[in-house]
């Protein structure tokens, strides 16, 4: 992922964005100390973004709705997690409802990256995904609850192309129960904001295998 919004998850903040490597503003994620208590069902479904990278549903589907919901939040992680590798050709507004809080934080972050020559490749660290569960607010909004594993390094890309030269700018791992606001919007159901009810640094909240 660019890291995940994830990055700032590791310090003492009130407040943070959490989706993939790297910053944002400090008004999208509470953190709170309590755990996750949502039903799990035998259902799972698999994406498979790159070897290194998975999103899996064990979300019941129980209506139409929820399997779109579940289709598009995989499919825009698909996106965010490719955002890191290429931040320049991120479609920010393919994946957010413009004027939310994750347009605005996302946008910020990938004109960060662009800027500071930052990137992270698909063959360093790891990006695991599991929707938990989806509640269907009404028409237009749903919930999506996720537990999120992410080690994906965030590298300096240097001054010239290549691998040759790049550094380490990131490689803490942070593994978080998240839940994510989305709305439908252009017949696409979409991220709106997110909020990270239980975190782990340096290790996997989430219980994945591999």
């Amino acid at each position: 992922m660019s890291k995940s919004f994830m990055r700032y998850l590791r310090v003492a903040l009130p407040v943070v964005v959490l989706a993939t490597s790297c910053a944002a503003p400090n008004d999208e994620l509470i953190f709170t100390t309590t755990a996750s208590t949502l039903p799990i069902s035998n259902e799972s479904t698999t994406t498979t973004i790159s070897p290194s990278e998975r999103v899996e549903s064990v979300a019941a589907n129980d209506s139409d709705a929820v399997k779109r919901v579940v289709h598009d939040f995989g499919r825009i992680y698909e996106a965010r997690a490719q955002c890191g590798r290429t931040p320049e050709q991120c479609p920010v507004n393919e994946m957010t409802v413009k004027g939310s809080p994750l347009h605005s934080s996302l946008t910020e972050i990938m004109n960060e990256r662009i800027a500071g020559n930052l990137y992270t490749r698909s063959d360093a660290g790891k990006l695991r995904i599991r929707i938990e569960a989806v509640e269907i607010v009404d028409t237009i909004r749903a919930i999506v609850h996720t537990c999120i594993f992410d080690s994906v390094v965030l590298f300096d890309s240097g001054q010239i192309d290549g691998a040759a030269d790049d550094i380490v700018f990131d490689d803490s791992v942070i593994s978080a129960f998240m839940m994510w606001n989305v709305q439908l919007d252009n017949g696409i159901w979409k991220w709106v904001s997110s909020t990270a009810t239980q975190r782990k640094i340096g290790g996997d909240i989430c219980g994945f295998a591999n």
